[in-house]
């Protein structure tokens, strides 16, 4: 009978947790920009419509803003009422390892409700290199381009190109939850130890 309820207490645990996780979240809304520069030909710099800085919000993957060398972009989440928590960003570029010396990066910040910016890190076009992760509670993001900074040589003459950014926020109740559900675990299995 012990080992009934200890079975059916353990899958309660593992159900609540798994009902706890959190979504991933895509930016929707652009709260400012500003074009960096493009060193290129007119018609290179407005190919494939990568000033409009609405494809980086618009969900379509196919299309990318191009935030110029030394731009910028700060967006938000309307899904969200309130403080982001805590979580991996990523933001999908679209140039990925396109050519050799065509390397772009942009600085990643966090910003809380007050408008303080934390910089998160920094994110490149190199495969894996998309990603960083939030340790506070934040409101919106900011990407500035770096790419001249990072990468003098390359050939990217429009910096880093923005297709999507989301955010996956760490459940802190499913992570509480299982934790507890571990410990509990731990602690049913020495008892059972102990009686035996």
């Amino acid at each position: 009978m012990t080992a009934l309820k200890t079975l059916l207490a353990s899958a309660a645990l593992v159900a609540s947790a798994a009902g706890a996780n959190a979504a991933t979240y895509f930016a929707d809304t652009i709260e400012d920009v500003s074009y960096g520069e493009c060193t290129s030909t007119v018609r290179a710099c407005t190919d494939e419509d990568r000033q409009n800085s609405a494809n980086a919000v618009d969900g379509d993957s196919s299309t990318f803003y191009a935030l110029g060398l030394g731009g910028s972009l700060l967006v938000s989440f309307s899904q969200i009422v309130g403080d982001i928590m805590p979580g991996a960003i990523s933001v999908f570029e679209v140039t990925f390892n396109r050519m050799v010396g065509h390397d772009e990066a942009a600085d990643v910040f966090a910003v809380d409700g007050d408008g303080n910016e934390s910089l998160l890190g920094r994110i490149t076009n190199a495969v894996g290199g998309n990603s960083v992760v939030a340790n506070m509670p934040f409101r919106q993001l900011r990407l500035v381009d770096v790419t001249k900074s990072e990468f003098p040589n390359t050939t990217s003459f429009d910096g880093y190109d923005v297709a999507q950014i989301s955010v996956a926020p760490v459940p802190l109740p499913a992570a509480g939850l299982m934790l507890l559900g571990g410990l509990g675990g731990l602690a049913a299995l020495r008892r059972r130890k102990k009686v035996a």
